[in-house]
């Protein structure tokens, strides 16, 4: 039996400190669950509309937003590639706003226009705020982790362990869920509802098996790569951990890859998303000559890493759902397709492997992903090449 630790607490009202053990079967060493963050929010949103002052407030979430699940969020929000992507002041002055005229306004921040949506919802129905976070209190959460966690763990190597980790539900209003470090966080306000505003925790599970999959990802780059062969390397490490969670974990169909298990349903594949994959859809082609261009760049020394960071940030990673997502999909999907587990594990551990076992998966099924890109044998041989030019 292995211990969850879940941590209700309120640092605003220091009294309200309460601590919860339950001993339950988990893939997990250890899953430290904290929802403070929506407790700390809710404490402050009333406070708010009761008539609290400027200062009072203010003073208040500046306490808040030093705790460790805001920590965890702007370290999400404020990556190496995205940095002042959302600074801390901003996202105060955005929840500010919602009684305090002129502390944010509309176009300040592209992150903090989209949150700012979902703050006043809530704001304007705190007893929905207060029924959810009391559902939260009650529900089998560490169940949906468990099980989450469990199913993530089938689609991973078998020396790639999901590790100990800290699960965190903040009210933000940006993404629905991410993982950075040790972490995992959830967004308060986008967890899944019923009709009736009630939160349904067995919908949130796909999400769970989604992150927990990120967390046990071990890109090991091969030894002594040179400068170009790095960046190449890089490059390739893009599309695993999106690419495999999406298509293995969540059952995504794809483009020309279709999904994996035809029997049951795409997990989370709502319309918004079905949309951009429909976009991805058509231009397919032109997507993977792009990955092309950019790889063979990389690989022949002309790409520099600021310039593939620059990439990422206004191509690869851009948007809610980026591309990313959808050439992972179709290239670990194909590679599973056409030679399954044993295939799809040997290309995660090594991504040269990648080009080769593609090419290699759609002449295993052409009948399933004949109609797939294949790439140029100048790909899949520099690929190999990576830490290995003569």
């Amino acid at each position: 039996m292995k211990r969850i630790i879940i941590r209700f607490q309120s640092r605003v009202i220091p009294s309200l400190l309460i601590f919860f053990v339950i001993s339950v079967k988990t893939i997990a060493q250890n899953i430290n669950t904290d929802i403070s963050a929506c407790s700390d929010i809710l404490k402050i949103l009333n406070i708010m509309r009761e008539g609290g002052t400027f200062n009072e407030v203010s003073l208040m979430l500046d306490s808040v937003l030093q705790t460790k699940p805001f920590q965890v969020m702007f370290k999400h929000y404020n990556r190496s590639w995205r940095p002042n992507h959302l600074p801390l002041i901003v996202f105060k002055n955005m929840i500010l706003s919602l009684k305090f005229d002129n502390t944010y306004n509309k176009g300040d921040n592209t992150r903090a226009d989209q949150m700012l949506q979902f703050w006043r919802k809530y704001y304007d129905d705190l007893p929905l705020f207060q029924k959810n976070l009391d559902q939260l209190r009650k529900s089998n959460l560490e169940q949906s982790i468990n099980d989450g966690v469990a199913y993530a763990q089938s689609w991973l190597p078998s020396e790639w362990k999901i590790p100990d980790f800290s699960f965190y539900i903040i009210p933000n209003g940006g993404s629905p869920a991410f993982s950075i470090e040790s972490n995992q966080g959830y967004d308060f306000f986008q967890l899944p509802r019923d009709s009736l505003g009630n939160i349904m925790l067995n919908e949130l599970i796909s999400t769970i098996s989604h992150e927990s999959h990120h967390l046990g990802i071990r890109t090991i780059y091969p030894e002594k790569l040179s400068r170009s062969d790095s960046i190449a390397y890089e490059f390739l490490s893009l599309f695993l951990a999106e690419g495999t969670a999406v298509k293995c974990v969540n059952n995504y169909p794809g483009g020309c890859v279709p999904a994996i298990d035809k029997s049951k349903n795409s997990d989370i594949f709502k319309d918004a998303i079905k949309i951009e994959w429909q976009k991805y859809t058509l231009k397919e082609s032109e997507l993977f000559l792009l990955f092309t261009t950019t790889f063979e760049k990389a690989y022949s020394g002309k790409l520099s890493r600021k310039e593939l960071q620059d990439e990422m940030q206004n191509f690869w990673l851009n948007g809610y759902i980026s591309p990313v997502y959808f050439i992972g999909s179709e290239l670990f999907g194909a590679i599973f397709i056409g030679g399954g587990k044993e295939n799809l594990f040997k290309a995660m551990v090594d991504l040269r492997q990648v080009p080769l076992l593609y090419n290699d998966a759609i002449k295993n099924q052409p009948r399933l992903i004949g109609n797939c890109f294949v790439f140029p044998d100048s790909i899949v041989q520099h690929s190999l090449r990576i830490g290995n030019k003569q």
